[in-house]
């Protein structure tokens, strides 16, 4: 799931890029375990050291980025 500080802007060759949206850094991409043991795929701020976002799967993660990444697009 997608967290509320997650944003996006235009890299100087036109791509939309992911990042913060209180610092305007990158994240970055790791995993984590919940309680039970299952892993779970993160996407973390490295300055702000927040939660942008955590999935079950990869592919999970990967179709609700592509949702968010055609929203983010539209709107810019």
């Amino acid at each position: 799931m997608i967290e509320m500080h997650l944003s996006g802007t235009r890299a100087r060759n036109g791509t939309l890029i992911f990042v913060c949206s209180t610092c305007k850094v990158p994240p970055n991409f790791t995993f984590g375990a919940q309680d039970k043991g299952e892993l779970v795929y993160l996407m973390l701020c490295p300055s702000c050291e927040i939660v942008l976002g955590e999935w079950a799967s990869l592919e999970a993660r990967d179709r609700e980025l592509n949702v968010f990444a055609k929203v983010l697009k539209l709107k810019h």
